[in-house]
């Protein structure tokens, strides 16, 4: 899986994420390969783990772009919410 590193994440107005953002794009990564190996990952799957994440306390802009990064790349062509609802 492609991945995107910390070092990575750099954008205007925003901070390298912190050690905390950086283990739930780690535990995300984590749930992603855990699915892919044991039956395939959905669509579905992906939105679960995406929506898992934004209720976290530690969200924060520049993670959710690492994430957004990272299934657009294992999940190309389709759409996923990264709306707060």
């Amino acid at each position: 899986m492609a991945s995107v590193s910390s070092k990575d994440v750099h954008h205007p107005g925003s901070k390298p994420l912190e050690a905390n953002q950086q283990s739930l794009l780690e535990s995300f990564r984590k749930k992603v390969d855990s699915r892919i190996s044991r039956h395939g990952l959905t669509a579905a799957d992906v939105q679960i783990f995406v929506d898992e994440i934004k209720k976290h306390p530690d969200v924060s802009l520049a993670l959710l772009d690492a994430i957004r990064r990272e299934v657009a790349t294992l999940m190309q062509g389709q759409r996923f919410s990264f709306d707060f609802d």
